[in-house]
């Protein structure tokens, strides 16, 4: 009986592709697709690499690259899925989701300005749409503000319009930016009432939780980061901003622990995410580990190096390392 099942299954299947690409069916992406979707990623990359190889200029290739790229994002093969999702921008450069998943990607490791050149470069043959313009205003947003990019920024939101209840990340978005900017009012009070939503977007939830942690509200920052990480318990902003929690005086102070969440948002990364490695080292200096806390902030400076623009936080990391150098407390 099963087998029968297969049998039929696989002919609608080949149906489906046949009527779809108009060619045969590639066999290692048809046992790919299996395996991506039971989770086995690992494998999946495996045959959706042999079906690269063996039919390079296939019509179906750019599905296969954006599933591979998954497949090494799932596995922490940062380097190489992000590899992929640039070969896929050149094999079919105006695919949007090829610049969608890149920029996303690269928001995840904290390189912001790479984002924000993706989606420009997604523009250049893409209309204009709200999740695109989320994309480059948070990249713009997290960069820190590098001028050129908040001028263009604006000129994309004052382009679009759209529905502020049909696009909540737009209107997240929007509200960080206005705060880059200096209007802590009424972006301040957009944000939190985005975030107290019971399905609000996951991006409110984080960012507010980032303004309360500058606020000194920590408690409260923390609430709304675990509310995030019931939604994505490896994202390694999320983990980073509640290691932070733990590095502050008072009640809350546990720096051990610190280390423990900050350790896990520099695996999340696959060891290249700077702000991550710059709160492990912090975490590792306040818990007595110099010479760890020492080792983690120069290889953060030297991810920071390679960072298109400048890291915000470069000034705090070099007197941490200086601190750390000459023996003194950070």
């Amino acid at each position: 009986m099963k087998a029968v099942t297969k049998f039929k299954a696989n002919c609608l299947l080949y149906k489906e592709w046949i009527k779809r690409w108009r060619t045969l069916p590639v066999h290692a992406w048809i046992e790919a697709a299996a395996l991506y979707k039971a989770g086995d990623y690992e494998k999946a990359a495996t045959f959706y690499r042999k079906g690269l190889e063996s039919h390079p200029r296939h019509p179906a290739r750019i599905n296969a690259l954006l599933d591979l790229s998954h497949c090494l994002f799932r596995t922490r093969k940062f380097e190489e899925s992000e590899r992929f999702l640039r070969q896929a921008t050149i094999v079919a450069p105006k695919e949007r989701e090829s610049y969608v998943r890149l920029a996303r990607l690269q928001l995840w490791l904290g390189c912001a300005v790479e984002a924000a050149w993706t989606i420009r470069q997604c523009l250049q043959s893409v209309p204009a749409d709200p999740e695109l313009v989320t994309l480059f205003v948070t990249a713009t947003v997290e960069s820190g503000g590098v001028d050129h990019l908040v001028q263009e920024a604006k000129d994309l939101l004052a382009d679009l319009h759209c529905d502020a209840e049909a696009s909540p990340r737009l209107e997240v978005a929007k509200a960080r930016f206005l705060m880059l900017a200096g209007d802590h009012g009424l972006a301040r009070d957009d944000l939190a009432a985005l975030a107290a939503k019971d399905r609000g977007p996951f991006e409110a939830v984080i960012a507010f939780a980032q303004v309360l942690l500058e606020e000194g509200k920590i408690a409260y920052s923390r609430h709304h980061l675990h509310r995030s990480l019931q939604v994505s318990p490896e994202h390694p902003r999320v983990l980073r901003m509640l290691a932070s929690t733990y590095l502050e005086g008072g009640a809350f102070f546990e720096p051990e622990y610190a280390v423990q969440l900050a350790t896990r948002a520099c695996q999340a990364t696959g060891w290249r995410g700077i702000h991550e490695m710059h709160i492990l080292a912090r975490a590792y200096a306040i818990s007595g580990d110099k010479i760890s806390a020492l080792l983690i902030a120069s290889k953060a400076k030297d991810a920071g190096q390679r960072l298109l623009g400048t890291y915000p936080e470069v000034r705090r990391l070099e007197k941490l390392i200086e601190d750390l150098s000459s023996g003194t407390q950070a």
